[in-house]
Order: structure tokens, then C-alpha cells, then sequence
């Protein structure tokens, strides 16, 4: 039986609302309870995330920015990995389509130079909210875990490749959504996360089942024991893990739905 639980929140634990149905809660209350442990890997900073954690009322590991950065069940930051500097300020610098917004991660901290009050809906339920600068080429280049693009994917198409052939294996380049283009330092992925969580714990990647819907999950359901992939998963993703197993999609509460059968947990109260 597995003994650790991984989840993607957007497109996987949280419904299209960006929230935790109540099924979906109860479901992982009663996992824990059983001591099977339960980390959530997401691309999101980790103060967004903070929210989802005191919804479920559970001491869990996060695992955000795509992997970049790690807090134990306390809360204490254990690993950080930003992009280096230079680079950092090239993807800042990049040229690119004015309808193509530049967002980063920096510490505590998401950076903009526009408004983009559409995004904020993402973020209802934490009340996590941008830091609005004039021109982010003239910030510091220091502890930025994530950059990302939002935009039309057929021109985040051009930037992945432009991206990828300029610096190879120097940067990990993926979509977690296919309007969402996320760049983070070489080797930051969420399957090495999740793998450095689980040594902590003198566990091992076979022990563990993990749910995701995005390119930026492929690592993580690539290196687990089981990867399960979300009925509403990018077409990119399913084509990739084509043999793995998929769920039903978020809005019908896939994760829990599987699990409940996985775990044989029986009468789970949604009242």
C-alpha cells in the first residue's frame, strides 16, 4: 500500500472555483488520520498556498514554485533553489509580444509591471496579491525562484523553443497551463521535490501515488510508484504519459474519487 499521497492544486485538488470541495477535504482528513502522508506540489508561490494547507487543518509538506521551493509541516523553509542572476535577468530582459505578461517569484514576493487584476480570481481564497513595480529590469535579480509568461499559447510556443535552444539543460522550461509558460533553475522540477520530501522520511518514490493535469507535473507522475493523471489534463500530458492512469477531472473530484477507492475508504462525510 502506498504511504504518502503528492497533489497538483490547480486542475487537481481544487475545482475550477480555484477551491477544496468538501469531499475532497474529508477525503484526505481521513488519509491522514490513517498516517498516510499527504504533500502538495504545485506551481504557486508558497504564500498563495498557505490557505490551501489551513483549509484541509492538516500539517502538510509544500512543495511550490514547480519545486524551486520547500516548508516542512511547520512551516520552516528547507530548500530554495532561484534561478542564477544572470539568467534571471535575461527572461526579465526577453523581447517578446505585448500581450505576453511577465510575471516572477521573488522570496516572499510576485512581481509585475501591469495590472492583471483577471489573475487575481486565481488567488480569491488565499488573498495573495501582485507587487506592482514600473520596469522589473531595474529590480534585483536576487531569489527569484520562478519566471513566467501568460499569453496565447501558439506565442509561449515560440519563447519554449527560443527558450530551450538558447539555454539547454541550464533551465527547466514547461507549461503548467497551456496559457502559463514557467521557467526555474536546471534541475527544479517537482519530481525532485517530492524525491528529497520522501529521503527526509526514509521513504521511497515507489511509495508514493501523485495526481496531476499539467506539463509541469510530468516529473513527479513520471518518478512516483503510481502517477495518476486528471481526467481534465492537458492533451500535451496525456499524449505523454499516455500508459499511466487517469481519474475523473477536478470539478468532479477526481483525486478523491480515486483515492476512496485506493485507500478503501468507505462513507466519507461531505456534510
Amino acid at each position: 500500500m502506498f504511504k504518502v499521497v503528492v497533489s497538483d492544486l490547480d486542475g487537481t485538488l481544487l475545482n475550477k472555483q480555484h477551491q477544496i470541495s468538501s469531499r475532497t477535504r474529508e477525503t484526505v482528513r481521513r488519509l491522514v488520520e490513517q498516517g498516510v502522508k499527504f504533500v502538495v506540489a504545485t506551481g504557486r508561490h508558497h504564500v498563495d498556498v498557505r490557505s490551501f494547507r489551513d483549509a484541509l487543518g492538516l500539517d502538510i509538506y509544500l512543495i511550490t514554485s514547480n519545486g524551486a521551493v520547500v516548508h516542512d509541516k511547520q512551516g520552516k523553509l528547507v530548500f530554495n533553489q532561484p534561478l542564477p542572476t544572470d539568467i534571471a535577468a535575461e527572461l526579465v530582459a526577453l523581447e517578446r509580444d505585448p500581450s505576453i505578461h511577465l510575471n516572477v517569484y521573488q522570496g516572499d514576493d510576485w512581481v509585475v509591471e501591469e495590472e492583471l487584476p483577471w489573475l487575481l480570481q486565481f488567488h480569491d481564497e488565499s488573498g495573495f496579491t501582485y507587487r506592482l513595480v514600473d520596469d522589473l529590469k531595474q529590480e534585483s535579480m536576487e531569489q527569484i525562484n520562478k519566471v513566467f509568461y501568460i499569453g496565447e499559447h501558439e506565442k509561449l510556443l515560440k519563447i519554449e523553443a527560443h527558450l530551450n535552444q538558447r539555454y539547454g539543460d541550464q533551465l527547466n522550461v514547461t507549461f503548467s497551463l497551456p496559457d502559463c509558460l514557467e521557467v526555474m533553475h536546471a534541475g527544479v522540477h517537482k519530481g525532485n521535490a517530492v524525491r528529497a520530501v520522501l529521503e527526509q522520511h526514509g521513504l521511497e518514490m515507489s511509495q508514493a501515488v501523485a495526481f496531476g493535469d499539467g506539463m509541469n507535473d510530468f516529473e513527479m507522475l513520471s518518478m512516483v510508484g503510481r502517477g495518476v493523471v486528471m481526467g481534465n489534463a492537458h492533451d500535451r500530458l496525456k499524449l505523454a504519459l499516455a500508459s499511466h492512469e487517469q481519474t475523473l477531472s477536478s470539478d468532479e473530484d477526481g483525486v478523491a474519487v480515486y483515492l476512496e477507492q485506493l485507500f478503501a475508504l468507505q462513507g466519507v462525510d461531505v456534510a
